[in-house]
C-alpha cells in the first residue's frame, strides 16, 4: 500500500494494490476496481483538503513532485 497528498492539485491518493485498474468516477474522486474480479485497489480524492480531516491530510507524505519542488 502506498498513499500520499499533493497540495499543488489538492489530491490524495491511497494506492491498495498496484496494477490495471477501472476508474469509476465520483463526485469527490475516483474509486479503482480491478477489472478481473471488482475488488478495491485504490481511491484517489479530488479537493482533498475540503473533502477529508486536516489530519488525515497532514499524516500523508507529500507526493514526490511537491517534495523535489522544495
Amino acid at each position: 500500500m502506498r498513499a500520499h497528498y499533493d497540495p499543488e492539485v489538492d489530491i490524495a491518493l491511497i494506492v491498495l494494490e498496484s496494477g490495471s485498474a477501472v476508474s469509476e468516477e465520483h463526485d469527490w474522486g475516483l474509486i479503482d476496481r480491478s477489472p478481473e474480479d471488482d475488488h478495491l485497489m485504490g481511491f484517489e480524492i479530488w479537493d482533498a483538503s475540503r473533502n477529508l480531516p486536516p489530519e488525515l491530510i497532514a499524516a500523508l507524505p507529500k507526493s514526490a513532485s511537491t517534495r523535489d519542488a522544495a
